[in-house]
């Protein structure tokens, strides 16, 4: 006859199975429609003059990264809240700045992932509920999100904040709705992986847009002017993806019991997920480089370590999750072709379900690995991969490179403990 303890472990598997395929169908059946750009404090209370969003876990000031301090350095000239860059870096070291975790305000901030409040931000749906953003994309050159703060980096900042941001906001108002979903199951079909490769994506959001960015234009050279900057951008279609990737994860996260995780995300010092049954607690490890390629001239040394919020994008079910859709993502992370379909793989053992909305061609339209479970984590040993792009960690020096990153596994072995624990004190 099985003792309570065996009793109670029995009820708790079985509970944490019926959890995790909730949270599952939540990231596979959640839909999510691209709602309009606008300046981030029309979308969130929680930024302010001298409050803005971060990427990663939370982070003491203090301890911000160079390009974390280089991109608060930027937001304060960006918002005038700074005349010049030393009068920036007294507001930062006198403490005056309140800095807070874009993830716990529904936001996603690429690399150093500043959020102020007059940043021009990608708006979305889910078909739940829930409201995402994330800010327009700069380019892979000088970026604030890269820790830029140059002269030409805020000038082409304030001008998508003032003229790119509008224009868009108009053709996102007069155009058919654009199921945000199906923009990356579409990108995905045409040789992207929609989280370092959106080239494909990119182009589709463009057609999308096309008619009604020249059908609602009040100016047509500055339509025109943000057709060009769209075309020239092969990431331009990232926060539309990203913004997407969250609302799933809100979907699937606040399940009792479930081990699915709902976060990955880094600051530069540490990186941090969430689980679904543990709602917003986080687990943290040193957060790690990973095999980077860098860019020529950059040497290891200089590399900050994982930051951003981007890889959302694994944790919804594609970028590195997907890259056997996409052998041209190689060459700027570094690998092979056949080294990918052997990641994505490696991810389906770790993961309690497959996509039927995210399909690779390759695989003869598998639907890729969704769902990441840290009890799948615990038992394999085997570490989620991200892919994801590198800043220099002096502020100022921008982007460094790209690459392919395993995240710790001692995150997913804790919270894995937790929910455990958790299960067995009901």
């Amino acid at each position: 006859m099985a003792d309570v303890s065996d009793t109670r472990r029995a009820a708790s598997s079985s509970a944490i199975s019926a959890a995790a395929e909730q949270s599952v169908a939540a990231l596979d059946r959640t839909t999510v429609r691209l709602e309009r750009v606008c300046a981030a404090r029309e979308v969130t209370g929680e930024v302010g003059r001298r409050q803005f969003l971060h990427a990663g876990p939370p982070i003491d000031i203090g301890d911000v990264p160079g390009p974390m301090r280089g991109a608060l350095i930027g937001g304060l000239l960006f918002e005038g809240e700074a005349r010049d860059v030393a009068e920036a870096e007294a507001i930062i070291d006198s403490g005056e700045l309140t800095l807070l975790p874009c993830h716990d305000a529904g936001a996603l901030g690429a690399m150093a992932g500043v959020i102020t409040p007059g940043m021009p931000v990608v708006v979305a749906r889910s078909s739940v509920g829930h409201l995402t953003f994330s800010p327009l994309n700069e380019g892979i050159g000088g970026a604030v999100r890269y820790g830029s703060y140059d002269g030409d980096t805020l000038a082409r900042l304030k001008w998508m904040a003032s003229d790119m941001a509008p224009v868009l906001d108009d053709a996102i108002g007069a155009s058919e709705p654009i199921e945000l979903v199906d923009l990356v199951a579409d990108g995905l079909r045409r040789g992207d992986e929609c989280h370092n490769r959106l080239i494909a994506t990119t182009a589709i959001l463009i057609t999308r847009l096309a008619p009604a960015l020249i059908g609602a234009a009040r100016n047509r050279e500055a339509a025109a002017k943000v057709a060009k900057m769209m075309g020239d951008n092969g990431h331009f279609s990232l926060p539309f993806a990203i913004s997407m990737a969250k609302a799933l994860t809100l979907a699937a996260a606040d399940i009792a019991d479930s081990p699915i995780v709902t976060t990955m995300s880094g600051n530069g010092r540490e990186f941090g997920i969430r689980v679904s049954g543990l709602g917003d607690r986080w687990f943290l490890a040193p957060s790690p480089i990973g095999e980077p390629k860098l860019i020529a001239g950059a040497r290891l040394e200089d590399v900050t370590p994982t930051m951003g919020d981007s890889m959302i994008s694994e944790t919804a079910g594609f970028g590195a999750f997907a890259m056997s859709a996409a052998p041209a993502i190689m060459s700027f992370v570094g690998g092979t072709v056949e080294q990918a379909r052997g990641m994505v793989e490696q991810m389906r053992g770790i993961c309690a379900g497959t996509s039927s909305r995210f399909l690779l061609p390759a695989e003869e339209h598998r639907g890729t690995p969704i769902g990441i479970d840290v009890h799948a984590v615990r038992r394999s040993g085997v570490a989620p991969i991200i892919n994801n792009g590198l800043c220099h960690r002096l502020q100022g020096r921008g982007r460094i490179g790209a690459g392919i990153t395993r995240i710790p596994v001692e995150p997913f072995v804790a919270a894995s403990d937790a929910l455990l624990a958790a299960g067995m004190v009901r």
